[in-house]
C-alpha cells in the first residue's frame, strides 16, 4: 500500500481528533461500513490517508491509549469497548489482544467481568515483587536458577507464566550482568582444584567453546561448584565464560504440565551463543569483513549481505550467524528481534 503523503501538522490534528473527538462516539461502530464517510476516508488503516494515521502512532501512544481507556472504565478494555479504528489500529501493531493487553501493563482479562484497575495495579506489584526475588535468586547462584531453586516463588508466579523461559525474560535477567556481578578471582586456590581448572581449559580449547552440560564429568563440576561458587565463576578463573542460551528454559513447565518437561534439554548447542576459542588468522578476516559491513551501515547483517562462501566458513566456525555475529559484539537476541522476527530457529 502507498502511503498518501500527509505532513505532521495534519498527522497530528487527525490523531488528536481522532483520540479526543471520533473515538469517544458512543456507536463505538459509528461508520464502520460506511466507505464514503469522512471518519472512514481518514482513519481506516486499508485506505492510503488511514494507513499513514495508523503509521504514525508509536507502540507506546497506542499502548497508552489503552491504558487510558482502562482508567475511565475502571477495567481493561475488551474489544467491543473501543472506538473501531483504534481497536483496529491495536490489533494490526499486536496481532492479538491478549498482546496488546500485556504490552500495556494489562490483564488478559477483559470487560466489565474482569479485574477492575486496582486490582490490576495490584497484580502488578505482585508480579514484579516475584519477578524481583528471581533476580536477586540469580545473583546468589551465580546462574539463570531453575525453578526446583526457587519453589515458592514458582507457586506463586505460575498464576501469571505457564512457562520458566517466560519468566526469565519477565525477569530481564542479562547473562552479562552475571558475568560482571557475580565472578570474582579467587586467591590461593588449592592444588586439586587449579589442576581441575586447568583440565577444564584444555578441554575447552579443544572443543574450541568453554563446555556445556553434560562434557565435563559430574563430580569435577560438582566440586569446581563448591568451592568457586557458581559454574560461572569456576569458568572465570581461567579466562572463560558459559555457553549462553538464545532463550533459556524455554518449554519448561511450570504448572500442571511440568512433568511433561523434557529431560537433558541444556545437553545442545542448538540457540546458543559462545566466545569461539581458537580462531585462526583466516577467522579472524572473515569476521572482520562482517564487522566493517556493520560498521558501515550500522544495519546488523544478515547472512545475504555476505557472501556464500564467507558465510558458510564463519558458520562451520562459529556453529550459527547468530554466533558469528555475537563474535563482533551484536548480541543475537537483537538480531532475532530485529531481523528475524524473534524466531530462534536458525542453523
Amino acid at each position: 500500500m502507498k502511503d498518501e503523503k500527509l505532513d505532521e501538522k495534519d498527522l497530528q490534528r487527525l490523531k488528536e481528533l481522532l483520540i479526543h473527538n471520533v473515538a469517544s462516539n458512543a456507536d463505538k461502530n459509528f461508520q464502520k461500513d460506511n466507505h464514503n464517510s469522512t471518519i472512514w476516508k481518514n482513519y481506516a488503516a486499508s485506505n492510503a490517508r488511514g494507513h499513514s494515521v495508523y503509521e504514525s502512532f508509536t507502540d507506546e501512544e497506542l499502548l497508552d491509549y489503552i491504558r487510558a481507556e482502562t482508567k475511565r472504565l475502571n477495567h481493561a478494555p475488551a474489544q467491543k469497548e473501543l472506538f473501531w479504528v483504534m481497536r483496529d489500529y491495536i490489533k494490526r501493531r499486536f496481532k492479538r489482544w491478549p498482546y496488546a493487553m500485556k504490552a500495556a501493563g494489562l490483564t488478559a482479562s477483559t470487560g466489565k467481568g474482569g479485574k477492575t484497575l486496582e486490582q490490576i495495579e495490584e497484580d502488578n506489584k505482585h508480579l514484579e515483587l516475584l519477578l524481583a526475588q528471581v533476580r536477586e535468586k540469580a545473583l546468589e547462584l551465580g546462574k539463570i536458577p531453575h525453578p526446583k531453586d526457587i519453589p515458592d516463588v514458582c507457586a506463586e508466579i505460575k498464576k501469571y507464566y505457564n512457562d520458566w523461559g517466560r519468566v526469565i525474560e519477565a525477569a530481564d535477567i542479562d547473562p552479562h550482568t552475571l558475568n560482571a556481578e557475580v565472578v570474582y578471582k579467587i586467591e590461593g586456590l588449592e592444588p586439586q582444584y587449579v589442576q581441575m581448572l586447568d583440565n577444564v581449559k584444555s578441554f575447552a580449547y579443544e572443543l574450541g567453546r568453554s563446555p556445556i552440560h553434560g562434557e565435563i564429568d559430574t563430580e569435577v563440576k560438582r566440586a569446581l561448584i563448591r568451592r568457586c561458587g557458581s559454574w560461572r565463576n569456576a569458568l572465570y578463573q581461567v579466562g572463560l565464560e558459559p555457553v549462553i542460551r538464545i532463550r533459556p528454559f524455554h518449554g519448561i513447565y511450570i504448572d500442571y504440565r511440568k512433568e511433561n518437561n523434557r529431560d537433558g534439554h541444556t545437553n545442545s548447542l542448538y540457540n546458543c551463543y559462545y566466545r569461539v576459542l581458537n580462531l585462526s588468522e583466516e577467522d579472524k578476516r572473515n569476521l572482520e569483513q562482517v564487522r566493517a559491513i556493520y560498521q558501515q551501515t550500522r544495519v546488523i547483517p544478515t547472512k545475504k549481505d555476505v557472501s556464500k562462501e564467507l558465510r558458510l566458513r564463519l558458520q562451520e566456525t562459529c556453529g550459527s550467524w547468530a554466533n558469528v555475529l555475537y563474535q563482533i559484539g551484536i548480541d543475537p537476541k537483537e538480531y532475532h528481534r530485529t531481523v528475524k522476527g524473534g524466531k530462534t530457529n536458525e542453523k
